[in-house]
């Protein structure tokens, strides 16, 4: 039988609380809040970490955007889907949002308002809004 890691007890307490990445029969669990953002790769998804590291899944971004939509993320990007607890503050007036690891990404003109509308749904996160004024 084989040993019981402190992760490996985790996930079986709260499986819904990981991501599978990788086949089912040899991937890597990942904790959806150490995921920072998903970028899209055409058919393909690289989910970025708090960590500094990468992984490559087959599925496509929409489908993360479904399956992590109850968990603080949300689609600012045809190209990006960010975890709202990683969000430090929001450049209105540019459409720049900056992240926890000094990672800064742009929010599509026409996801900009459904953005606004989280961010501020999510008033409880701390997160500041920029507007510069010239």
């Amino acid at each position: 039988m084989k040993d019981i890691t402190p992760n490996t007890l985790s996930l079986l307490q709260n499986p819904h609380s990981y991501i599978l990445v990788g086949s089912k029969h040899k991937g890597d669990y990942l904790d959806k809040k150490q995921v920072i953002y998903a970028k899209s790769a055409v058919n393909y998804t690289w989910l970025y970490l708090i960590s500094g590291s990468r992984y490559l899944s087959c599925k496509p971004i929409g489908y993360y955007e479904e399956f992590l939509r109850k968990d603080n993320f949300i689609r600012i990007h045809r190209s990006y889907l960010i975890n709202l607890l990683n969000v430090k503050y929001y450049e209105q007036k540019y459409r720049l949002v900056h992240l926890k690891g000094g990672i800064t990404l742009s929010v599509s003109y026409r996801r900009s308002r459904s953005f606004l509308r989280n961010l501020k749904a999510h008033n409880n996160l701390n997160i500041f809004f920029i507007e510069i004024v010239f």
